[in-house]
């Protein structure tokens, strides 16, 4: 393997900012969808591939480019970049001649010339570790039948080293299933242990800040629930939906302690754990659990998305409105 290039897969819960919607007036009807809470697994291809670190040590050939930590390159010598094999392939057989790159940073793009050189071993290398996928294990939150989508997570899917969000390049979601739990405690998350099969749900079509959006290819399930406005959702008790184990989905009890529906993060509630079934299975909220619905009143009101490292029975919820709303406003419909 190439001495400066590395590959890393992971999902991690990163806060993001994005505006923030609500779903229709009260003159209007609710929205009905169906509510998740099975689990699924990811596997999600960037367009291009991230730059998640660059060799400062020495007068690499990355530094002398100018390349920085977070750049996305997207062609090299005119050629469209889709994973990092290619990438490193291009730089292996370079023999030391300049590539010349595209690069995005931020919204910018921008163009950079590389002249990769010899390590130890002959082989030419760049002085930079990239990423082009990651993987890992969610919660679907809602199907809706209307728009033949899915929405999941809650939240973007981030670099787990910058925490920048992973621009999509292709994504497919499968069945999961649940094979053990990692309980949560004081200081230490838990978390969701299971295995990804080969039946896919759908394709990805959106990565944004307030979660993990698509097409479903397979026959959705999960019952009906007419989706809350905003001015419906109030403190108090509620149940979330999520599988922890090979039961199936099961429905627990919640408290939502405080609402805060202008937060543009999507921190929208606060929820508890309050379920003594659920407490002792997992110890309270853990990784995997991100995008289990929150129903209050027969309504599906928000997702789980963040648990408190310090006090894993509470964690963060959005709204039904914000996911529905960014999904919208940024083409999630389009394609």
């Amino acid at each position: 393997m190439n001495k400066f290039i590395r590959y890393v897969c992971s999902l991690l819960a990163v806060i993001l900012l994005c505006p923030v919607f609500t779903i229709a007036s009260a003159e209007e009807q609710h929205r009905t969808v169906r509510v998740g809470g099975m689990p699924f697994g990811l596997t999600m291809y960037t367009g291009g591939v991230i730059v998640v670190n660059v060799d400062k040590n020495n007068d690499s050939p990355a530094k002398e480019a100018g390349i920085r930590e977070n750049d996305i390159i997207t062609r090299a010598n005119g050629n469209e970049i889709k994973s990092n094999e290619q990438l490193q392939e291009i730089i292996r057989s370079s023999e030391g001649a300049d590539i010349e790159l595209s690069v995005l940073r931020g919204k910018s793009p921008i163009s950079l010339s590389i002249t990769p050189e010899q390590d130890e071993s002959g082989s030419y290398t760049a002085g930079m570790w990239i990423r082009d996928s990651t993987a890992g294990l969610g919660t679907i939150t809602y199907f809706d039948e209307s728009t033949h989508s899915f929405g999941a997570l809650g939240h973007g899917i981030c670099d787990r080293d910058t925490g920048m969000l992973l621009p999509l390049g292709t994504g497919q979601i499968v069945q999961a299933e649940i094979t053990s739990i990692t309980k949560a405690k004081k200081g230490v998350a838990g978390g969701l242990n299971g295995t990804m099969t080969d039946a896919a749900i759908g394709e990805m079509t959106l990565n944004n800040g307030y979660g993990v959006y698509g097409k479903y290819t397979a026959e959705p399930s999960g019952e009906e629930y007419p989706c809350a406005f905003d001015s419906e959702i109030r403190t108090g008790k509620a149940t979330i939906c999520t599988t922890v184990d090979d039961t199936g989905i099961g429905e627990y009890e919640v408290e939502i302690e405080n609402l805060n529906l202008a937060d543009n993060s999507g921190q929208n509630m606060v929820i508890r754990v309050t379920d003594e079934e659920l407490l002792e299975k997992t110890g309270g909220i853990v990784q995997g659990m991100s995008g289990s619905p929150i129903i209050q009143d027969g309504r599906l009101v928000g997702a789980v998305t963040h648990v408190f490292i310090n006090s894993p029975e509470k964690g963060y919820g959005i709204t039904i409105g914000n996911m529905l709303g960014c999904y919208e406003q940024f083409g999630g419909l389009k394609g």
